[in-house]
């Protein structure tokens, strides 16, 4: 049996893509990057709540085999 393997830059597309669908996070304010299947996010979000949206976004696309979150909390 074979599998299926998304390209990176097909996983990356859908995922900014998603992201800039999702009215909880900013615009631009995460960058997404992917490496053998695995998704990382960095940048700067406003609340918690961003974070968890964000997150919910990218974990379930086809192809990820895992998501690395660097993104950080501004401080108010």
């Amino acid at each position: 049996m074979s599998s299926v393997r998304f390209a990176d830059a097909q996983i990356a597309a859908e995922a900014a893509r998603r992201l800039d669908w999702d009215s909880a996070v900013p615009p631009h304010a995460v960058r997404v990057s992917v490496a053998h299947g695995r998704i990382t996010l960095s940048g700067e979000l406003e609340r918690e709540q961003q974070r968890t949206a964000m997150l919910e976004d990218v974990r379930r696309l086809f192809g990820v085999s895992g998501v690395t979150d660097l993104t950080v909390i501004k401080a108010h």
